[in-house]
């Protein structure tokens, strides 16, 4: 990957469903996106931004993140998830990320992914699964 992905960016947009509430996660009666989906959402979308620039037999993997959930949503809203990348280090990729209601900036922060070779990261894994 060379340094030409720095600036790459990609938008998500999802809309806030009872699988993503805070109850889902176990906060019960608590109806607003749950940070670990907000998570998983900021994941997918920098997933889907590193796709195209990946060689054959190369995924990203989470390695990092720091975020500051700012605002609740509600059940129904559409959430905004935007993720840039601002930094490459050999296989290290940083991401700026900010998610958005239709309101108002719901959550700030950044998330690291590391390009691995997929052959060699399952490999990793069965070891651990036996």
């Amino acid at each position: 990957m060379d340094q030409d992905i720095v600036g790459v960016r990609n938008e998500l947009r999802e809309r806030v469903t009872s699988e993503l509430s805070a109850e889902a996660f176990g906060n019960r009666g608590l109806q607003t996106l749950a940070t670990p989906a907000l998570v998983g959402l900021i994941e997918r979308a920098a997933m889907v931004a590193l796709e195209p620039f990946l060689e054959q037999g190369e995924r990203s993997v989470g390695s990092s993140i720091q975020l500051d959930h700012l605002a609740p949503t509600p059940l129904g809203a559409e959430v905004a998830v935007q993720v840039e990348v601002v930094e490459l280090d050999g296989s290290k990729v940083s991401f700026a990320v900010e998610a958005r209601d239709e309101q108002e900036t719901i959550a700030r922060g950044r998330h690291g992914r590391v390009v691995v070779d997929a052959g060699r990261f399952d490999r990793l894994v069965a070891r651990k699964a036996r």
